[in-house]
């Protein structure tokens, strides 16, 4: 990679290793609960209180900070259907405008999740057993979700993002 482009992207890259980083603590605290989980039920026949909440709560987290991370290198689900149509010097304009729908359909999803945020902070919206508020995981969520819309703008200006993968 070109210098120029290395610093110029430098801050892209990382807020990427930041959201990769907690994606990488929430699936550790997914084992981890997993773990207490089945160890308290098999010898002791008492289960990891709110256990479920703890890991449903770990899996959104994991998803959310996934996605800029998918979105900057391009390794998100992608179908190629229409490749066999698209002539090969067309194809940088096709994966732009793709990651140009992207970043729309991200920034819709995050305006959305921050607008559920602000009902459950309005209501008082909390998990049944623990008593976690929830209005603060879905601005998170949001928050990521336009992080990842942002990751896919800049992944229009970074032709070499499959190769920092």
């Amino acid at each position: 990679m070109p210098a120029s482009s290395a610093k110029r992207f430098g801050a892209v890259r990382l807020v990427i290793s930041l959201t990769d980083g907690l994606a990488a603590l929430a699936l550790l605290s997914m084992m981890g609960i997993a773990f207490f989980d089945v160890v308290g039920r098999s010898f002791f026949q008492s289960p990891m209180p709110g256990a479920t909440e703890l890991t449903e709560l770990a899996v959104a987290i994991t998803i959310a900070c996934v996605f800029p991370s998918l979105a900057w290198r391009g390794l998100h689900a992608t179908i190629d259907v229409l490749d066999v149509f698209v002539p090969e010097r067309f194809r940088p304009w096709q994966v732009g405008l793709s990651n140009l729908l992207c970043a729309v359909s991200f920034a819709f999803v995050a305006w959305r999740v921050w607008i559920e945020g602000d009902k459950t902070a309005r209501f008082g919206g909390q998990t049944p057993l623990l008593e976690i508020p929830m209005a603060p995981v879905l601005y998170g969520i949001a928050v990521l979700f336009g992080i990842s819309a942002l990751a896919f703008l800049f992944a229009i200006l970074n032709p070499y993002k499959v190769a920092e993968a």
